[in-house]
Formats: C-alpha cells, structure tokens, sequence
C-alpha cells in the first residue's frame, strides 16, 4: 500500500485530482509547488501537507521527497511565457529531470509523469519536450509510470467523443494512474484509449 505521494502542482487542476484520490486511497499527500496552499475550503485541501518549492531549479524543496513511496508530476506548460523564462524546454523539459534527480537521490520507487498526447495542431516543440522527458525519465532507476492524454475535463463536464483525441475526465486519468503506480510491475506509457479502458 502507498503511504506517502509528493504531488508537484497538487494546487492545479490534474494535481488537485490525483492528491484526492491518493488521500481516498489512505495516502499521506505533500504538494511541492511555487505558491503552495490554494484557495478554497474544500476539505481535502486540508488534509495535504503543502510546500513551496519551484522544480523549474534545483534547490531545498529535494527534501520533501524523503521517505515518499511514489512522486508525481504534473508541471507543464502548453503556452510558452518567453517573457518569464517559461519555455517548453524549461518547464515541460528541465522540470521533469529536476525533479526526477530529486527522486533519485532519494530513493523513490515509483515516478508519474504527466504527458500528452499527440494532439493534432499541437505546437511540435510541446509535444517533442514532453517526449524528451519521457525518454529520460524511462532510463533511470525507479519505475515510471507516464499518462498521455489530450485534453482534460472536469469529472461533471460530458464526453461522448470516441475520436482519437478525445478528451478525457480528469478523474479517469488520476485513477488510471494510481491504478498503474500501484499495481504495474514495470515501466507503463498510457495514451488515451489506453485510459479510456479502466
């Protein structure tokens, strides 16, 4: 069983999902994002233990993965902010291999990674930065687990679509992957119909 998840970005939207289903699940939930705690009174938000830490560079927040049984990360960027210094290859790319050192420096078995699909129209470079973190994260030590949809929607909005594109409940997806670190017993790619499916 899973005791503890480090979720970066558990304040957005995909990371609000999973760290609601790994505290249904009886896991303990650490966020590691740039504003830590978000508004609102939803009682879950309670129960996670929220850090501020930016993966966009190496720094202190690398102690919060101590003793975590599986990370997860679901910092991206699908519109580049050239004028921040937020560039596909910086947040989508560099974000992915800081955070994936970090978990091997302390020994985490499992890494999630919030991918995408190869969304028609798509700018290349996003879709090429997310499979370049792919690539690295599927060479290292612990077990990856990495989740491809297209788009994402809130679990109350419907989806009747069986393109190929489709986009999916945010719900599915978090599930899909507690379902794959939980139980897969080797690396895991999972595209849409894949998802579809569970």
């Amino acid at each position: 069983m899973v005791k503890k998840v480090v979720i970066f970005g558990a304040n957005g939207f995909v990371g609000g999902e999973f760290a609601q289903q790994f505290l249904e699940d009886g896991a303990e939930v650490t966020s590691v994002s740039r504003t830590g705690e978000p508004l609102g009174n939803d009682p879950w938000i309670k129960k996670v233990d929220w850090k501020i830490g930016n993966a966009l560079s190496k720094g202190f927040w690398t102690q919060y993965l101590k003793d975590a049984d599986i990370v997860i990360d679901t910092v991206g960027e699908y519109r580049e902010q050239p004028n921040e210094n937020l560039t596909f290859e910086k947040v989508n790319y560099q974000s992915a291999l800081n955070i994936a050192d970090a978990a091997e420096e302390n020994n985490v078995p499992v890494f999630v990674y919030i991918s995408a699909d190869d969304i028609p129209g798509a700018n290349k470079r996003y879709i090429q930065t997310k499979r370049d973190a792919e690539e690295n994260l599927n060479k290292r030590k612990f077990r990856t687990v990495i989740l491809r949809p297209a788009t994402m929607v809130s679990a109350d909005d419907k989806v009747d679509s069986t393109e190929a594109h489709r986009s999916l409940p945010v719900d599915m997806v978090a599930l899909a992957g507690l379902d794959a670190a939980e139980n897969a017993k080797e690396n895991v790619t999972l595209g849409v119909e894949d998802i579809d499916k569970l």
